[in-house]
C-alpha cells in the first residue's frame, strides 16, 4: 500500500531565507519550486544529502490556507507526503480499516492526492499522493534515492551537472563547485591562483 516517504513540508514566511538555511547552511539542493496561485501559495523541493527530502511552502498572498496556518501556528511542519502505487486501492484500504479521509483531488497532471486529517493521524496531517517524483524535479538531474524510478540507460547515460555559484559562509565569500554529492568549495580570493594551479596542470 505505502511505497515510501516522499518528503516533509514545512510552512515558512520567507523563502529566501529558508533557503538561505536549508541551501546555503544545511548544503541542500534545490529541485524544483512551483507556485500555484489558486491556492495562494508556492512549494520548493529540496534534497538533503542521499534520501532526504524538505518541501518549503510559503504563502503568496496574505489570505488562502497557508497564510491561515503560519498566523495560527507560525512556521514550522506542515505534513508528511506518503507515495503510493495506486491512490484509489490505497484510500479504500483506509476507509475499510476505518481511517477517514478528505481532500481527493486529480487535478494536477500526474498528481493523484488525499489526506488524513492531524485529529486522525496524532496531530499530524499526512498527504497520500500517486505519482512519478521525476515528473516534479528539474530535469537533468537524478537524486540517488529516485534512481529506481528512472529507465536504466538515463541513470547510465547522463552524468550529472557540474553547478558552479558563490555562497556566503562564515569564512567569507566562496566559490562552489558541485556535482552530485561532490562539493568543492575555494575562496573567493584565492580563486585566481586556483585557477592558475589548473592551467599549469594541463
Amino acid at each position: 500500500m505505502i511505497r515510501r516517504i516522499d518528503h516533509i513540508s514545512i510552512a515558512v514566511r520567507d523563502l529566501n531565507r529558508a533557503k538561505a538555511f536549508f541551501l546555503d547552511g544545511l548544503g541542500g539542493r534545490e529541485l524544483f519550486s512551483m507556485p500555484m496561485p489558486l491556492e495562494n501559495y508556492r512549494w520548493t523541493t529540496i534534497e538533503l544529502g542521499t534520501s532526504c527530502f524538505i518541501e518549503l511552502v510559503d504563502p503568496l498572498e496574505k489570505d488562502g490556507f497557508l497564510n491561515r496556518f503560519l498566523e495560527t501556528r507560525g512556521e514550522g511542519p506542515h505534513h508528511i507526503t506518503i507515495q503510493v502505487d495506486d491512490i484509489q486501492e490505497t484510500r479504500r484500504t483506509l476507509q475499510a480499516r476505518g481511517i477517514p479521509t478528505f481532500g481527493f483531488s486529480e487535478s494536477l497532471v500526474g498528481w493523484k492526492e488525499f489526506f488524513i486529517h492531524p485529529r486522525d493521524a496524532f496531530g499530524t496531517l499526512l498527504q497520500f499522493a500517486e505519482f512519478n517524483p521525476l515528473d516534479w524535479i528539474n530535469p537533468g538531474y537524478i537524486p540517488p534515492s529516485y534512481r529506481e524510478f528512472a529507465p536504466p540507460q538515463e541513470i547510465e547515460s547522463k552524468p550529472e551537472k557540474l553547478e558552479i555559484r558563490k555562497v556566503e559562509t562564515e569564512e567569507g565569500s566562496q566559490v562552489e563547485i558541485r556535482q552530485g554529492e561532490e562539493v568543492i568549495r575555494i575562496p573567493e580570493a584565492q580563486l585566481e591562483d586556483f585557477i592558475q594551479s589548473l592551467k599549469s596542470n594541463i
